[in-house]
């Protein structure tokens, strides 16, 4: 085979595969979590931990901006918020699962949000003991390029 057929040949494999990707959802789908994977795992740790750690300031600023709670509370209201709860506290956590990555297809009622993906967490907490597993579904968006928990 010449030169030339070859690179026709390859050419053309590559045109069809990119069709592919375009139409089909699925490989999409997972090239796009492979590529956004570590920045989702990134803000859900870091929200985690700020949680684990007491960390309220942290919290509050890894909460997506354009949700309603965050638009209509100050840090100041949100402290109050939590004080009116029972303390409770997250032991352990672990990251189960990094799903559901999706495009925002509603821009009239989430102009901000980019793109939103479920991240399952198990979560035990210090006065439920260690064999008390709590599995969490937590809501992140993106928004202008990070990821927020929604």
């Amino acid at each position: 085979m010449s030169g030339k057929k070859i690179t026709i040949i390859f050419c053309a494999v590559a045109a069809l595969l990119a069709a592919g990707f375009l139409i089909w959802d699925v490989p999409r789908g997972k090239v796009e979590i492979l590529l956004e994977k570590s920045a989702i795992e990134k803000a859900a740790l870091t929200y985690l931990k700020a949680e684990k750690e007491g960390d309220l300031l942290q919290a509050y600023a890894l909460l997506a901006p354009s949700s309603t709670y965050k638009k209509t509370h100050s840090y100041e209201a949100f402290l109050k918020d939590v004080a009116g709860y029972p303390s409770v506290k997250i032991n352990t956590y672990r990251i189960v699962d990094i799903y559901r990555l999706r495009d925002n297809d509603n821009r009239g009622a989430y102009p901000d949000v980019d793109k939103f993906v479920q991240v399952e967490v198990d979560v035990t907490f210090a006065n439920s003991g260690e064999n008390s597993v709590f599995n969490y579904s937590f809501t992140f968006l993106k928004e202008k390029g990070s990821w927020y928990k929604g």
